[in-house]
């Protein structure tokens, strides 16, 4: 039969079977030998494949620019560390730096949105801007409160052992949604996301962004005058954005737009305030190796983890706090109820009735400041500990329903708090990018530019109800097919060749294997079936917290620092320092009052007559654990495909909720 179809006028099934094997990692001998049977094309051949579908998907982004359908460009920098086997003419371990970029459509913006005047006389108009603008109004506070209900809601109906079997699920689950706020939501559609491909340009710097910025207008095959003519929205991360404002600053009286920059509209991205976020959770609440049951020690030790806290990864980490949030509503469910063991939980029947009244008690009694105040002046840290947690918690998990709806209200709610959470955790990066988006979204835009930008904030690659992601984590998916996936080996690992034949066309290879897999059989799988049993490690914590009274007001039980493990043994409790249980949202506001907002609107408001102020911000002190959170930069690892995969291609991993990349629980290879 290959022989037939190798030499029946056709090489259409060599060709595709050889390109699905070529890029799915088969090696060079095991090609030639399948070609020499008749199965496959040449390896020359597959070559040449690749490099047409790169020109061929570098055309079709090109062709989205050129038209009258309005989109916008997100980029940021990819680095590939190449070791001593893979160079060809030096014997030393070097970096790439490139950048990849995409463009995609934004179908409900109007032309006015791009309005270049409209957006340069906006400039300025925070200068009116006071503190109050970047705290919770009584609405938001409100309707926050009610996505708490329904979010706790969603975990009781998820994670009960038994909850399968309940009658009226979907009462409940209508339930849970009418109490989730829902602002704005855009319409379910897919995306048009075009991949651009790699640019041999490090916008890690001004000059990088200058020349980024260049290559962006060249590639789009329009004039300087028709580019600079125009607003242009660019997404990236906080660097990316840091960047742009700061070549803006520096080319104020460059001769003109084009070079002056004043067309760029920078969007901040979502899923690193998501991974800026996870970072600020386990530095707060999981740092003390000594904290309370749920903590990263007792994960460890209860659940027989090993988990490298020196370089943690975002999934396993976004995986801790996950079951740390549900194990502690699941055990507040049973101290509710009377329960004394998880089997006795395994029997609760509930009423929809029932799970909504816990879950108005639960918000109202464990997610409140002042709870966790009460404990605190009967010296019990481990229930003023867990209450600051379980808000912090699930204020990160309605960011996540928010973005797996598309919904920018919620967002907007969210960065609220993060404003003043990242702040008193010290992420003050970040901290200043969240006021930056809340101010520049009130004072500096307008409506149409407002709707633009939110739909600049997601994308939906399926065209399904919730199931929406982040732009920025679409683009480091394709970073992690380029890098980890799709990369070539050895010599060839060049930014030539990965520009070449290895970029732009990930998104076609990866149509191409799954379609060849499923066409033959072999349909992609859900990576459920390598995970732990979630329920289990569910049962561990919360028998651990019931055990151990957490959330039973208990005086005298103070949470102490850990020690370094030479002097651990020669120490008791009587003499280690005591830790101070901290409630960031309080923190940050107090350092926001105290002259840091004065200080950023100084550092930030353009002046009709003196253009952009030059200033930078002062650091201030920081939490400090003793791990590897304490250090100013986000050490989470995202390299692994569970840090970047969003779920199932139809299904997310928690009903409700979506996913902001990284697996919804603890994988096999933790």
């Amino acid at each position: 039969m290959m022989a037939f179809v190798r030499n029946g006028a056709t090489n259409l099934f060599p060709m595709i079977l050889g390109l699905f094997l070529e890029i799915n990692g088969t090696s060079a001998r095991v090609l030639a030998t399948l070609s020499n049977a008749g199965a496959c094309v040449s390896i020359s051949t597959l070559e040449r494949l690749k490099k047409i579908l790169s020109v061929d998907a570098r055309r079709y982004a090109v062709m989205l620019m050129k038209t009258t359908i309005l989109f916008y460009l997100i980029f940021d920098n990819i680095n590939l560390y190449l070791r001593k086997s893979q160079q060809r003419l030096f014997n030393k371990n070097t970096m790439i730096h490139a950048t990849n970029a995409a463009v995609v459509s934004l179908p409900d913006a109007t032309p006015e949105a791009f309005n270049l005047e409209a957006k340069l006389a906006r400039r300025g108009k925070r200068a009116v801007a006071t503190g109050a603008d970047i705290e919770l109004t009584d609405e938001d506070q409100q309707k926050l409160s009610g996505s708490f209900e329904g979010l706790v809601i969603l975990f009781v109906l998820s994670y009960t052992p038994g909850s399968s079997t309940w009658k009226c699920r979907a009462e409940m689950q209508k339930l849970a949604d009418s109490l989730m706020a829902s602002d704005r939501p855009l319409p379910v559609r897919k995306t048009d996301a075009r991949p651009l491909g790699v640019f041999d340009v490090n916008e890690g710097s001004k000059k990088g962004i200058i020349q980024m910025l260049k290559e962006l207008q060249v590639t789009s095959e329009a004039s300087e005058e028709d580019w600079a003519s125009e607003a242009r929205i660019m997404q990236g991360d906080w660097l990316t954005s840091s960047n742009v404002r700061a070549a803006r600053k520096d080319r104020t009286d460059d001769v003109n737009a084009m070079e002056r920059l004043e067309y760029t509209e920078e969007n901040s991205a979502l899923w690193h305030f998501a991974l800026n976020a996870t970072h600020m959770l386990m530095r707060i609440h999981f740092g003390n190796a000594m904290a309370d049951p749920g903590s990263l020690a007792k994960h460890k030790g209860l659940l027989n983890r090993n988990w490298d806290a020196a370089k943690p990864n975002y999934a396993d980490a976004k995986a801790l706090i996950r079951h740390s949030l549900i194990a502690r509503i699941l055990y507040t469910v049973m101290l509710e109820n009377g329960m004394k063991s998880w089997r006795e939980l395994a029997q609760w029947q509930p009423t929809p009735a029932e799970v909504g009244t816990f879950a108005h008690a639960f918000v109202k009694k464990y997610t409140l400041a002042s709870t966790a105040e009460d404990a605190l002046d009967v010296h019990d840290d481990y229930l003023a500990h867990s209450v600051y947690f379980m808000r912090d918690a699930l204020i990160f998990c309605e960011f996540e329903r928010a973005v797996s709806q598309a919904d920018a209200g919620p967002v907007l709610r969210v960065l609220k708090c993060w404003a003043l959470s990242f702040r008193g955790a010290g992420l003050h990066n970040y901290a200043r990018e969240c006021v930056e988006v809340l101010l520049r979204w009130k004072y500096e835009l307008d409506d149409a530019m407002r709707t633009a930008l939110e739909q600049s904030w997601f994308v939906n690659r399926w065209g399904l109800p919730g199931r929406w992601i982040p732009a920025d984590l679409y683009l480091e998916q394709l970073n992690f097919w380029v890098k980890r996936v799709f990369i070539a080996k050895g010599s060839g690992v060049s930014v030539e060749y990965i520009i070449e034949k290895g970029s732009a066309c990930v998104e076609a290879f990866r149509e191409i294997s799954h379609s060849f897999a499923r066409t033959f059989g072999h349909a992609d799988r859900a990576r459920r079936h390598k995970e732990v049993d979630v329920g289990q490690d569910l049962r561990l914590l919360t028998e651990n917290m019931l055990h151990a009274r957490l959330h039973v007001k208990t005086p005298d039980r103070p949470i102490y620092a850990a020690l370094p493990k030479k002097t651990k043994k020669n120490t008791n409790a009587t003499t280690t320092p005591r830790t101070a249980i901290v409630d960031a949202l309080d923190t940050g506001a107090e350092a926001w009052n105290d002259g840091k907002f004065t200080e950023y609107l100084r550092t930030t408001t353009w002046d009709p007559a003196l253009g952009y102020p030059v200033g930078s911000s002062t650091i201030d002190d920081v939490l400090l654990n003793g791990t590897a959170f304490d250090q100013i930069d986000n050490p989470l690892s995202v390299d692994a495909f569970d840090d970047t995969d969003d779920g199932d291609d139809h299904a997310p991993r928690c009903t409700g909720l979506g996913s902001l990349g990284g697996g919804m629980e603890f994988s096999d290879h933790v």
